[in-house]
Parts: C-alpha cells; sequence; structure tokens
C-alpha cells in the first residue's frame, strides 16, 4: 500500500507545482551572458512568473497577491535558482503590505505586482550592513517633508529600480530608524554600477542620496519604527537565500558526478573510487539536511526561533555552496578550467550569494548569541558528577 510523502518532510503536491513552473520560466529567461538583464527583459521574466504568485509573495488575495503560504513561495524562489538567482522584486511588496498606507499601496502595488515596475530595498551601506546600527543614512523633517543624505550600496536592481525602499536615521537613538518609500525620479538620488564577482543576470548599484526631498506621504510606517521591520524581515530573507545557494551546490554536485561517470583512471571510473564516493555523499546530504532547516525556518516565520534558525540555514548553504564548486573543480580537473564552463558561473555566483544577507561568519555569530545563552549552566563544581 503506498502512501504520500509525509509533508513534515517533502514538497506538498502545490509547492512540487510552482517550483516546476518557477524551473521552467528560468530555463525560459536564463541569462545568456554578456550584460545584465536589461529592464525590458527583466519585465518580460516578471510578467511570465506574476500568475505563479512570485510577485505578491506572501500578499494575501485580498492585497493582490495569490494568497501562498511561505513554502509555497519559496518553492518558486527555489525553483528560479541556479539560472537566476537572487532575481528579487518581490520584497518592496511585503514591505508595501506590511507598513503602507493604502494611498501607498494603491501607488505603487500595481506595477510592482503586475511585472512593469521594479523595487529595491536600499539598506546596506559601505560601512554597515546586517549592523544597522551604523548606518550613517539620514532623513531630516522639514515641516511637512524628509530630507535624506547618505549612501547606499550593493542595492540589487539598482540600476533598473523605479523605487527604492531607503532605511534613514531619524534620531540620535541607537534604533531611530524609519523607511521610506524613493521614487527613481527623486532629485538628488544618483546611482552608479557596481561589477560584481558574480550573478552577471543581475545590476547592482551605490545609490547615493543627496539631499533628497521626500513628502512625508512617503514615509513607510511610523517615524523611529524601521529597525524593527528590518529585522523582521531578516529569517524569512536568509532562509529564501539559503535554498538558492543550496540549488547552486546541488548543480556544481551534478556536474561532478556526470564526469565522474565518464572520466577512467586506472581502468576505473572517478565515480567508482571510494574518495570521491565519500566526499559526495557528504555535500549531498549536508544539503539535505540545511535545505530542511531553510524549510523549518520558513514553515514558522513567527516562531521564536525562526531568526535563529534561517540563520544557521544560510550560514551552511553558504559554504557548502562554496564547497560544492571547490569539489566539482577538483573533480572535473582540467576540463573545469575553460573561463566559460558552468561551474565558473556557478562559483562565482556562489561567491555572491556566501554574501547576500549575511556572511557565514556573521549568521554563525547570529546562532552562537542566540543559542549559547539560553543553554543551562553547566555544573562545574567537583563532586557533582554521579
Amino acid at each position: 500500500m503506498s502512501a504520500e510523502p509525509d509533508e513534515r518532510f517533502d514538497s506538498s503536491a502545490a509547492e512540487r507545482r510552482l517550483l516546476d513552473q518557477a524551473q521552467g520560466i528560468a530555463s525560459t529567461h536564463a541569462y545568456a551572458g554578456g550584460e545584465a538583464l536589461t529592464i525590458e527583459q527583466l519585465r518580460a521574466t516578471f510578467r511570465a512568473l506574476a500568475p505563479t504568485g512570485y510577485l505578491g509573495s506572501l500578499l494575501p488575495r485580498s492585497a493582490g497577491g495569490k494568497g501562498l503560504s511561505a513554502l509555497e513561495f519559496a518553492a518558486l524562489v527555489e525553483g528560479l535558482s541556479p539560472e537566476l538567482p537572487l532575481l528579487g522584486n518581490h520584497s518592496v511588496q511585503r514591505y508595501l503590505h506590511d507598513f503602507g498606507t493604502p494611498e501607498q499601496c494603491r501607488r505603487f502595488l500595481p506595477g510592482l505586482l503586475g511585472g512593469d515596475e521594479v523595487g529595491a530595498i536600499a539598506i546596506t551601506e559601505p560601512q554597515a550592513g546586517s549592523d544597522l546600527s551604523r548606518i550613517g543614512t539620514v532623513a531630516r523633517r522639514t515641516h511637512d517633508r524628509y530630507v535624506l543624505s547618505g549612501s547606499k550600496t550593493w542595492v540589487t536592481h539598482g540600476m533598473v529600480a523605479s523605487c527604492f525602499i531607503v532605511l534613514a536615521r531619524t534620531g540620535d537613538e541607537a534604533r531611530a530608524f524609519t523607511r521610506f518609500i524613493v521614487p527613481a525620479e527623486t532629485p538628488g538620488l544618483g546611482r552608479t554600477p557596481l561589477q560584481a564577482a558574480g550573478l552577471p543576470h543581475l545590476t547592482f548599484a551605490r545609490v547615493d542620496l543627496t539631499d533628497c526631498e521626500i513628502p512625508v506621504e512617503l514615509r513607510l510606517g511610523e517615524e523611529g519604527s524601521g529597525a524593527g521591520g528590518a529585522k523582521t524581515a531578516f529569517p524569512i530573507a536568509r532562509a529564501l537565500a539559503a535554498l538558492q545557494s543550496l540549488r547552486i551546490a546541488q548543480a556544481a554536485l551534478e556536474i561532478a558526478a556526470a564526469y565522474a561517470r565518464e572520466r577512467v583512471t586506472a581502468s576505473r571510473a572517478l565515480a567508482e573510487r571510494s574518495l570521491v564516493q565519500h566526499r559526495y555523499a557528504t555535500l549531498w546530504a549536508s544539503c539535505e539536511a540545511a535545505r530542511l532547516l531553510s524549510l523549518r525556518a520558513l514553515a514558522d516565520l513567527g516562531a521564536p526561533n525562526a531568526a535563529t534558525t534561517a540563520s544557521a540555514a544560510k550560514a551552511m548553504a553558504g559554504d557548502l555552496a562554496l564547497d560544492a564548486c571547490r569539489w566539482a573543480f577538483d573533480c572535473t580537473g582540467a576540463s573545469g578550467l575553460a573561463a566559460d564552463h558552468r561551474l565558473a558561473r556557478l562559483h562565482a555566483d556562489a561567491r555572491m550569494m556566501s554574501v547576500v544577507d549575511g556572511t557565514s561568519v556573521l549568521n554563525s555569530l547570529v546562532v552562537a548569541r542566540r543559542t549559547i545563552a539560553r543553554l543551562p549552566e553547566a555544573r562545574t563544581h567537583a563532586g557533582t558528577a554521579r
């Protein structure tokens, strides 16, 4: 008697269907080399994704989304990798839905949900990443306007975005941050392209804000509430980045396995060598474990340990993607040295993904801080052992 897979440990039918849809769209719109995807190519990709609910992220149907669960949405994001990792254009929608006024949602959501407009999140600065306390961009209130000054860096879609969600300091307190919607045409907003080590299908930019005047109506949420909103976004962002990194790792392992089956040394295929089998099995099992950890975080984003679990998954996945690519290079030897070999692209993308949403070191520190302090005190006095 056959039984359906236990959905606690396997994808549901709906999730598998969404993953297949995303894979099909990714293969159709895959990056072909050369320059980054143009705004026209991005719009075509986003319009193809729109019916799946990808652009609506977790928004309910009443807000223009498809009512996807976090795991269903994750299946779409996962399916786009390794062809189109970090494609984005869904985070702004979540911010608008969670913190925006009805007027803001009416103005910005339709274009974003339809794929005609591209949104970008501008938080990272040259001296500040996940440590929000070091953010230097400031917003000064002047009557019915705010004046924003500062610089953001490594903004995904920064050269093509039509609007930005900018986090700026609005007070002297350590957590006095506020979010703003900044249209790309705002006077004083300048963009400079950044050449990335990987993810060549995307544009990255430094965004400079020079006395950008923003009407108070474009403040996103209450003044001073920005830090909490940014922290809330970390678990889903890190878990999704982990899943995409793992797809890169799996693609590298597939290349290595295919080569090992065909490559013969001393009358035996590489795939028959115990060293090759052991390393492949270890990496494969580690990827499966990290994927389950990612899905666990996504299954309950409101859980007290969601940030810890997501950070642990991101740290593991980032390292695994790099390890799998390096091992695949070792396995393929000279055949993987060509600059246009697929492994070269996967390795470059893995380098980028290992830093996105916090490096492995930073995410490991997050896990350690959140877990070590909660461990019961060890009994170290003599005579306590029995």
